[in-house]
């Protein structure tokens, strides 16, 4: 029998609580700031979880129909160093708003502290909705809204505006959108990779862990074993971009050339 001391099985636990599920979808959830993906991150906490599911809806129909356009809503609490223009074209890329293809993605961007907003529009659609067309419709539907403290119809009432835009350039009939009968749709659940294995496997898995673990101290000191254990620790501090999977996820367009308009 070997002489086993505490720190395989110290480093055990370690290592099993680093590669938990819990651990995994914490780095995801850094990633995309809430489970209505790139559709609606409301990071000033400026709307109800009613008030963003709704717009996810929309959000989600349109991309299923109008070939993969994406709206995206983004709150912020301050612009800090940023202008709003940098931020907009910054974070529409990162959320890689539209489809790859068409690069028809559009940013509806509101700044709480400087009371700012920017309408961000891609490639792919500045013929439809022009610097002048996105004006209007801050000027007709967000501004009037805001200004009677009427932030959750703001953002609905624009995103709709923008809905209309992108629905007529692409010739998609939005009466569902119009008269309330848009299908119920969940938000999409958080899982983690861990959650997808069978039983039998991490049981498996588990097993093979203590194994090498154990022959990692007899042979070599722990070596490997605390290698790893620096490496997964390294890469959970690390952060990331923002990736998803799903109708929550990341888009695969985000080219914008500055196209829009702000108040």
């Amino acid at each position: 029998m070997w002489n086993l001391s505490w720190k395989p099985l110290a480093s055990l636990l370690l290592l099993l609580v680093i590669l938990s599920p819990s651990s995994v979808t914490q780095k995801a959830a850094a990633q995309i700031d809430n489970h209505f993906g790139v559709y609606v991150q409301d990071e000033a906490d400026l709307l109800t979880q009613q008030d963003q599911l709704l717009l996810y809806q929309k959000a989600v129909w349109l991309q299923k129909n109008a070939k993969g356009a994406q709206i995206g809503i983004l709150t912020v609490p301050t612009l800090g160093n940023q202008t709003l223009e940098t931020l907009a074209v910054a974070r529409f890329r990162e959320m890689g708003l539209g489809s790859k293809a068409g690069n028809n993605g559009v940013l509806l961007l509101y700044t709480a502290q400087e009371d700012h907003v920017r309408i961000e529009v891609g490639y792919g659609l500045e013929g439809r909705i022009t610097d002048g067309k996105a004006g209007a419709i801050l000027d007709q539907y967000f501004i009037p809204h805001l200004k009677a403290g009427e932030v959750a119809a703001a953002f609905a009432e624009t995103q709709l505006a923008l809905i209309r835009e992108v629905a007529a350039e692409y010739n998609v009939d939005i009466s569902q959108i119009s008269d309330g009968t848009l299908p119920s749709l969940d938000a999409p659940e958080s899982s983690g990779f861990f959650d997808s294995i069978p039983g039998y496997l991490k049981l498996i898995i588990g097993i093979a862990l203590v194994i090498l673990i154990i022959l990692d101290f007899k042979f070599t000191g722990g070596m490997v074993t605390f290698t790893l254990l620096s490496m997964f620790r390294g890469g959970r501090s690390s952060g990331g971009g923002n990736s998803g999977g799903g109708w929550g996820g990341r888009g695969g367009g985000g080219s914008s050339g500055g196209g829009g308009a702000s108040r």
